[in-house]
């Protein structure tokens, strides 16, 4: 019989039931959402206490208890299990080939964006920037991890030479082998062994403990706003630095659009 613990992620299974939605909350991809979630954690931690001229978050404790730190590092359990437990039923390939897909997209998509961050504009900016935006969706599932080790690699085999020259850390061999992980993800049909019922239960228990998670985060980053308002440096640590990329990477090309000179017309 589970316990019920500050830090036991059993406890939130009835918590979740309370939340209404069971659609998937996410705006930005599932590692990255777990990501913040724990920084956010260690943020208030970090920040509770005030020390010198710098406040602490404990002022508004009233609204964002020290608690909440324990909260989100035990929600970001309980929706990995839950996570887990949802592939299992419909997509057990995933159990066994989605860490070392999620880390060979890592890799290309960090290779990439070194190289092309070098203020030179230039088509293959585009086509990050919308591959990003393409996949910042995407869930767990096979087909998902295998489009975007497609997209990645296939962009990664037009610019292997320089990706090698700029960063010798880089394996081209990482561009072959996401290719034929892609492939096996493609092939191996997913055959679930639950029912509907079951995998639309799974769902929603994962897409309402996210809920929980989220709400907890947004609540961090109210308080820090608040507290830290003359410290923006602060808050910036709890904000999203994937969003504040994704604007920037949006402002720079409008303004490259803008600025391009206009297609004469054809006669």
């Amino acid at each position: 019989m589970p316990t019920t613990k500050k830090d036991d992620p059993a406890r939130w299974l009835a918590v979740a039931q309370t939340v209404e939605s069971t659609a998937n909350p996410l705006t930005i991809p599932y590692e990255i959402t777990l990501k913040e979630a724990a920084q956010s954690a260690d943020f208030v931690d970090a920040y509770w206490e005030p020390q010198g001229t710098r406040p602490g978050l404990s002022s508004v404790a009233k609204r964002l208890p020290h608690s909440t730190a324990a909260d989100l590092r035990s929600l970001i359990h309980a929706v990995q299990d839950a996570q887990t437990n949802l592939l299992l039923l419909v997509d057990p390939i995933v159990i066994d080939q989605g860490e070392r897909a999620r880390t060979l997209i890592d890799e290309l998509a960090s290779a990439l964006e070194f190289l092309l961050d070098d203020g030179v504009q230039e088509p293959a900016d585009d086509q990050l920037v919308s591959l990003r935006d393409f996949h910042a969706q995407d869930g767990q599932r096979s087909s998902a991890l295998a489009q975007s080790l497609n997209d990645y690699a296939t962009l990664a085999d037009t610019l292997r030479d320089r990706l090698v020259e700029v960063d010798t850390s880089f394996d081209p061999a990482w561009i072959d082998e996401a290719r034929k992980l892609a492939k096996a993800l493609s092939t191996s049909a997913s055959k679930p062994a639950a029912s509907a019922k079951e995998i639309a239960d799974a769902t929603a228990l994962r897409n309402r403990l996210l809920t929980l998670m989220q709400q907890r985060v947004a609540s961090v980053r109210k308080a820090a706003r608040r507290v830290f308002r003359k410290q923006p440096e602060l808050i910036r640590q709890v904000t999203s630095a994937y969003e504040r990329r994704r604007r920037a990477e949006r402002r720079a090309k409008q303004a490259s659009e803008a600025t391009a000179p206009a297609t004469p017309p054809t006669a």
